[in-house]
C-alpha cells in the first residue's frame, strides 16, 4: 500500500506538473506558414459552423473550460473557507491563500487531459463536413488540374487583351460618331444656305430677266480693264501727263451696268 504523501511533496509535484505544462507550451515552435494555413482553415470551418449552427466549436470548448475552471475555483474556495471556519488561521491567512492558489493550479493540471478529450469531442460533434459548402464557396465544387488552370489563365489573359482592344475601338467609334454628327449638322446648314441662294437667284431672275447677260458683259469689261492696267508698255512723259490723248474711250450705258 502506498504511503500517504505529505503536503510539501504534493505541492512539489504540482509545481513540477505546472512547470512541465508551461515548458511544453514554451517549447512549441513558433507558428510558421504551415500553422498559419491550418489556423486559416480552422477559421474557415468556424465560419461555416456559425452560418449553420449559430455558434462554433471554439466557443463551445471555451464555455466548457470556463465552467470547469469556475467549478475548480469554487470548490477550492469552499475548502479553504471550511478550514478557516474549523480552525482559525488568523496568523496564517497568507499561507492559506497561497495554498488555495496552489490547489487551483493542481486541479487545473489534473484536468488538462480531460480538457483535451473534451476538446476532441467538441471538435468531433460540432463540425461541418468537407462536402458542405457555403453559398459563396459553391464554385469550389469544380476542381481543375494544373494544365486546365494554365489554359484558363491564358484564356483569361486573351479575354483581357480583347477587352482592351474593344475599349480602344469603342472610343474610336465614339469619336467617329461625334464627327458624323457634326458633319450632319454642317450638311444641314449647307442645304439651308444652298436653298437660300437658289431662292435668291430665282428672285433675281424674276426681277431682272437679262441679269445673266449683263453679268457676262461686266466680266468681259472687267477683263479688258485689267489688261489695260497690267499693260507693261513704256509710257512717255507726254503720254503720262497728257493721258487724255491716249485714252481709248468706250461708250457704255451706265444705267445698264
Amino acid at each position: 500500500m502506498n504511503e500517504p504523501r505529505t503536503v510539501p511533496e504534493q505541492e512539489s509535484e504540482n509545481r513540477a506538473a505546472v512547470a512541465e505544462d508551461h515548458s511544453c507550451v514554451s517549447s512549441r515552435p513558433r507558428p510558421d506558414m504551415k500553422n498559419s494555413v491550418a489556423e486559416s482553415r480552422k477559421r474557415k470551418r468556424e465560419e461555416y459552423e456559425m452560418q449553420l449552427f449559430g455558434f462554433h466549436s471554439r466557443a463551445v470548448y471555451a464555455t466548457l473550460k470556463s465552467i470547469v475552471m469556475e467549478s475548480i475555483q469554487s470548490k477550492s474556495k469552499k475548502l479553504c473557507q471550511t478550514l478557516k471556519n474549523h480552525k482559525p488561521y488568523s496568523e496564517n491567512l497568507d499561507t492559506l491563500k497561497m495554498n488555495e492558489e496552489q490547489l487551483v493550479k493542481a486541479y487545473y493540471v489534473a484536468s488538462l487531459p480531460h480538457l483535451r478529450n473534451m476538446k476532441d469531442v467538441v471538435n468531433k460533434f460540432i463540425t461541418v463536413p468537407n462536402n458542405v459548402l457555403a453559398d459563396e464557396d459553391k464554385l469550389q465544387r469544380i476542381q481543375y488540374t494544373k494544365v486546365e488552370f494554365v489554359n484558363m489563365s491564358k484564356k483569361l489573359e486573351e479575354f483581357q487583351q480583347r477587352a482592351k482592344r474593344a475599349t480602344v475601338l469603342n472610343a474610336a467609334l465614339k469619336e467617329e460618331l461625334q464627327l458624323t454628327e457634326q458633319y450632319l449638322i454642317h450638311a444641314d446648314n449647307n442645304d439651308r444656305l444652298t436653298q437660300i441662294i437658289e431662292n435668291g437667284v430665282a428672285e433675281i431672275k424674276m426681277a431682272h430677266p437679262n441679269v445673266r447677260n449683263k453679268i457676262h458683259q461686266l466680266i468681259k469689261n472687267y477683263k479688258q480693264f485689267s489688261l489695260y492696267l497690267n499693260d507693261k508698255t513704256s509710257i512717255s512723259q507726254k503720254s503720262l501727263y497728257n493721258m487724255i490723248d491716249d485714252l481709248k474711250c468706250i461708250d457704255y450705258d451706265m444705267s445698264t451696268l
